[in-house]
């Protein structure tokens, strides 16, 4: 029996990669210890956490949803491409548009 047209998952478009003219590449990262879950696209700072003040200094763009824990969770982010800035999540003391020069610095770049 053939599985040529199984179904293993399935997808639902968010728009957070806007294109595909800089290389996208990612990292694994620990994210920090916590209760909530951090959705995809958040942006993630330094301490492995949602970048939630002006002066955080970001790192990436989580790949997938995840739930924080009493440890450390793993996780994957986005390190480098073109992402569509109304699909990143920060805090809510914030704006994406304060971190967008030190995206750049990364090879992030909003879109």
């Amino acid at each position: 029996m053939s599985y040529a047209s199984k179904e293993v998952g399935t997808y639902t478009p968010d728009h957070l990669i806007a294109d595909h003219t800089h290389p996208i590449d990612t990292k694994a990262v620990e994210i920090a210890t916590g209760s909530s879950t951090l959705k995809r696209g958040t942006l993630i700072n330094a301490e492995g956490d949602m970048c939630s003040a002006n002066e955080d200094v970001p790192v990436g763009i989580l790949c997938e949803s995840v739930t924080q824990s009493e440890s450390g969770t793993p996780a994957v982010m986005y390190i480098s491409g073109s992402f569509n800035v109304d699909a990143i999540i920060v805090g809510n003391s914030t704006s994406v548009a304060n971190f967008e020069t030190k995206l750049r610095e990364l090879g992030i770049y909003l879109k």
